[in-house]
């Protein structure tokens, strides 16, 4: 067991990498990394965390006399990279209900009346505020926060440190994953999506056969009443879809961690 108490110079380094990569972590992932928490806060909750896996992550055998320069930063990238990569895949999870929400939004005729994610301190369409928000209750409520905890443990028994290579499967698995981004967010989007593309073809038909109907006036409370009554009814359904989302997610991350550790 590492004791940060030995008062030796490769002890400190070492704590260091263990900051770096659990500092990632609350730089990537959802919730943790949220604007509307402090960063003193984070930045305080991160040290305490990385004392904890310290204290308990099993000795590490490194010959430090024999590294330069340029290895004591290749190692301190290393591990950060780590930890950002560890909190990029909810992350994503939680982009493509945003991005099911601005569609959905836009399709509503919402998409000029936009408000501030407290989570990104971004502007975003209030249809994907509001699912953004209700994504973060399922999270914290399913513990999904907790999983990043158990994360960062289950990364050190898999990838020590300075046992991290940057090869080609785990660029295909980010490129995988961003790409499944599009397609979760028009699957979570796609009942409220259609409904609203062909309310508004309807309208566009309608418009062309009665040329005295002022089409925006007409248009933009149908689209959005719609729009929610739609909303209202399919809630169960997509908080059933997040939930199944969210499950999936801590699969990826174990995947990640497979990956990184070959």
């Amino acid at each position: 067991m590492t004791n940060i108490l030995s008062f030796r110079p490769e002890s400190y380094f070492l704590f260091f990498l263990v900051v770096l990569r659990v500092s990632g972590i609350f730089v990537t992932a959802p919730v943790l990394s949220s604007e509307s928490i402090p960063r003193s806060l984070r930045l305080y909750l991160a040290v305490i965390c990385s004392l904890i896996i310290f204290s308990v992550m099993p000795a590490i055998d490194i010959a430090f006399d024999r590294l330069t320069t340029i290895d004591y930063f290749l190692l301190a990238a290393k591990e950060l990279m780590i930890g950002l990569l560890l909190g990029i895949v909810p992350r994503i999870m939680f982009a493509a209900i945003d991005f099911a929400g601005t569609v959905t939004g836009f399709l509503m005729g919402l998409s000029i009346s936009n408000v501030v994610d407290p989570l990104t301190d971004l502007q975003v369409s209030i249809i994907a505020s509001l699912e953004g928000l209700l994504a973060t209750l399922l999270f914290i409520v399913m513990d999904g926060h907790h999983i990043f905890f158990e994360v960062i443990s289950f990364s050190y028994e898999n990838i020590p440190i300075g046992g991290f290579m940057f090869t080609s499967n785990k660029i295909d698995f980010l490129l995988r994953i961003m790409g499944d981004l599009v397609i979760i967010g028009l699957k979570l989007g796609a009942p409220l999506i259609v409904s609203l593309l062909l309310a508004n073809v309807i309208m566009g038909f309608m418009a062309r056969s009665i040329p005295q109907m002022n089409v925006f006036i007409v248009g933009f409370p149908f689209t959005i009443g719609m729009g929610l009554i739609l909303l209202i009814v399919g809630m169960p359904h997509l908080i059933r879809a997040m939930s199944l989302l969210f499950a999936k997610s801590g699969e990826q991350i174990v995947e990640l961690i497979q990956i990184m550790a070959r």
